[in-house]
């Protein structure tokens, strides 16, 4: 249903006071906080925390060691996953003391429904599974460790469930075991995909972020 145009271009509008932009400009950036009005979609993120831009995701991927998937290649997983539209992290400068890290990360996947179609799922319960199984295929070890019942934000029915997988870096010696948050939901003709990376192990935790984080996520 989600919170209405009127609404939307309200709060648009009060995020976005003092920032020129080109009116006709479809994603906007003030501070914390992320605009995408072609996709219908506004959020913060945590104070202190930066935008990643995507040109680089193929970098930051390319620093990741993959699992494999059974039947097709780590890149046509990923493509059928498709590539984040917005990525915000805790370490997001390329300073020498973060190497080694595991940086606290959000992503944010926004896949038309009609782009998915061909998989031949019945419900988005069922889409939700195969997604899992994907992922499966490429975060090591992955599994979900646990489910909530549906909730609603701006109106919108949102899945969430946890999960843990073991990520592996060419800057981190050893196997890193990581605690994966997921907010899912169908709205529109989209599904809108949050992806929330910490790790106790490297006591980088942002389960307090992610809850905030998850407050401020306005859909048109």
């Amino acid at each position: 249903m989600g919170i209405g145009r009127r609404e939307f271009l309200r709060l648009t509008s009060i995020a976005l006071t003092g920032l020129a932009i080109d009116p006709l400009k479809a994603v906007a950036i003030n501070d914390n906080i992320y605009v995408n009005k072609k996709l219908g979609i506004l959020f913060h993120k945590p104070q202190d925390w930066g935008f990643v831009a995507i040109k680089d995701f193929g970098k930051i991927k390319s620093e990741q060691v993959f699992g494999e998937g059974l039947d097709e290649t780590v890149e046509e997983i990923w493509k059928e996953l498709g590539e984040p539209i917005c990525i915000a992290t805790k370490y997001y400068q390329d300073k020498p003391e973060y190497t080694g890290l595991f940086s606290p990360t959000i992503t944010l996947n926004i896949t038309p429904k009609e782009e998915l179609e061909y998989l031949g799922y019945e419900t988005f319960e069922e889409l939700m599974e195969m997604s899992a199984f994907g992922i499966s295929k490429i975060l090591k070890e992955f599994r979900v460790t646990k489910k909530y019942a549906p909730y609603l934000i701006s109106n919108c029915k949102f899945y969430e469930y946890d999960a843990e997988y073991m990520f592996e870096h060419i800057e981190i010696n050893e196997p890193l075991k990581v605690e994966l948050k997921v907010f899912k939901a169908e709205h529109n003709g989209l599904y809108y995909d949050f992806n929330c990376h910490q790790s106790i192990t490297q006591r980088q935790f942002a389960s307090k972020e992610f809850e905030e984080f998850k407050k401020t996520i306005k859909l048109i």
